[in-house]
């Protein structure tokens, strides 16, 4: 007999997406998307948005698409930063099938230590991001770099991640992060995220989706 979990049932489908086969997305990125539409205030002013470690755009595609269908005003530009290029091709195909957007969408193939340039200063009034979540040395790598560049901590670290959300991010915007507990692996993600933050943002734990805490840093 086959158990389902509630929790990993997608009420709120939207499209098929395209992405490589070698590495396919899991529900965390749908639930986020829907999660951040239903508490981002309707009055919430974004004129500019990013999708953080975007892969194929999921995430912030699901968000647009959410607030298209409820009839909200959408931002007037919204970003996808990744830094693997291959995922481009697929996230230009998942623009196409998300239809006619009034928003500005771009693909910024880029690592987010990228964002720590002026021209990305106080840039953002929403970031979104579901990075990932081990480190180096906190399981074992597969042989593929593809796999292993999309689960761990590579390109650069946890601590950069947070200080780009910060530097891009306006005074009063608000970035929405899974943050995965590594207590398994003697790391407090939420207290590591508190100290690198501290004087600079506040972070707090809302709630958890499918296990994994979802913060707010404001």
């Amino acid at each position: 007999m086959l158990i389902i979990s509630m929790s990993s049932i997608n009420r709120n489908f939207t499209f098929h997406y395209e992405q490589p086969e070698e590495y396919r997305f899991c529900h965390d990125s749908v639930f986020l998307a829907r999660r951040i539409f239903d508490i981002l205030p309707q009055n919430k002013k974004v004129r500019k948005a990013l999708d953080l470690c975007s892969g194929v755009g999921i995430i912030g595609l699901d968000f647009l698409f959410h607030q298209r269908e409820a009839q909200r005003v959408l931002p007037e530009k919204f970003d996808f930063l990744e830094v693997q290029s291959i995922y481009k091709k697929f996230f230009d195909m998942n623009v196409e099938k998300l239809g006619e957007m009034s928003a500005e969408l771009n693909f910024l193939n880029l690592n987010y230590k990228d964002l720590l340039v002026e021209e990305y200063k106080e840039e953002y009034d929403l970031i979104l991001c579901n990075p990932p979540y081990f480190r180096l040395g906190q399981g074992l790598l597969s042989p593929s770099e593809f796999k292993n560049r999309c689960r761990f901590f590579i390109d650069s670290d946890f601590k950069t991640l947070l200080e780009a959300i910060h530097f891009s991010l306006r005074p009063e915007g608000v970035a929405y992060m899974l943050l995965r507990d590594l207590k398994e692996n003697g790391v407090d993600t939420l207290k590591e995220a508190e100290k690198i933050l501290e004087g600079k943002r506040n972070i707090k734990k809302i709630e958890e989706i499918r296990g994994t805490p979802l913060v707010s840093i404001q």
